[in-house]
């Protein structure tokens, strides 16, 4: 897919998303009886953007946790890698 079918693509997608959550936001304008789960359509267009942009923070800290506990401490200059102490010693 070239770059400018994608860009009009993703433009597409995008505006109809903003109009489609304008109409879940206001819903109770325009349909006031539906209400799935107990809960206006409105409350849950705030609900779910809400969750998942709460979701998505706590899963880049939880990534960048990991990372962090993952990756082993860097060598000191003092210190040699292993490869290293061994190239050196068969120089020698």
């Amino acid at each position: 897919m070239r770059d400018k079918s994608l860009g009009i693509l993703m433009f597409t997608v995008s505006v109809l998303a903003m109009i489609g959550y304008f109409f879940c936001l206001f819903s109770w304008i325009f349909w006031p009886a539906i209400e799935p789960l107990g809960k206006p359509l409105s409350e849950w267009a705030l609900i779910v953007p809400v969750m998942i942009i709460v979701y998505s923070f706590l899963f880049i800290v939880a990534w960048i946790g990991w990372a962090m506990a993952s990756t082993p401490p860097p060598l000191s200059a003092l210190q040699k890698a292993p490869e290293e102490k061994e190239e050196t010693e068969e120089e020698e």
